[in-house]
């Protein structure tokens, strides 16, 4: 029953980290031995870009951690989990960037969107982005 339980949140936690960092899932070994060590994780060209902004980020974002030493041991549960842990540092410094936006209210989801999928739809965060010398895509939010 506990290791059911206990590979139940395992077999999830590959599932958010395939989902929050763009991996494909091979469960064709864990298919046949139901233990969740077995699900493969493998990045796609959009995992790398993610790392890619990420990595941008965290250089010129003294709070936002960069797990480089798991990303190379192709770690994705580790990858997964600092980036988890840094969602709220990541929406505070969205936050301090984006104040000035005339229209209203910061935005804190700034970051995470272009870390996710490289959307750049505040004009406050673009001139950050171009003030680092991180490249920013010029694009509203895509419908």
């Amino acid at each position: 029953q506990e290791k059911e339980a206990a590979n139940r949140v395992l077999r999830n936690e590959y599932g958010y980290a395939a989902g929050s960092l763009h991996l494909d899932v091979d469960t064709s070994k864990y298919d046949q031995t139901g233990d969740p060590h077995d699900i493969e994780l493998m990045p796609t060209d959009l995992t790398y870009n993610l790392l890619q902004r990420w990595e941008a980020i965290a250089e010129v974002i003294s709070t936002i951690d960069y797990p480089e030493e798991a990303i190379e041991q192709e770690d994705w549960l580790n990858v997964y989990h600092t980036f988890a842990k840094n969602r709220f540092d990541m929406e505070e410094a969205s936050e301090e960037i984006t104040e000035r936006e005339e229209y209203g209210s910061a935005n804190s989801m700034v970051i995470n969107d272009y870390i996710d999928v490289g959307s750049v739809y505040n004009d406050d965060f673009r001139e950050f982005l171009e003030e680092n010398g991180i490249e920013a895509p010029d694009q509203r939010r895509l419908e």
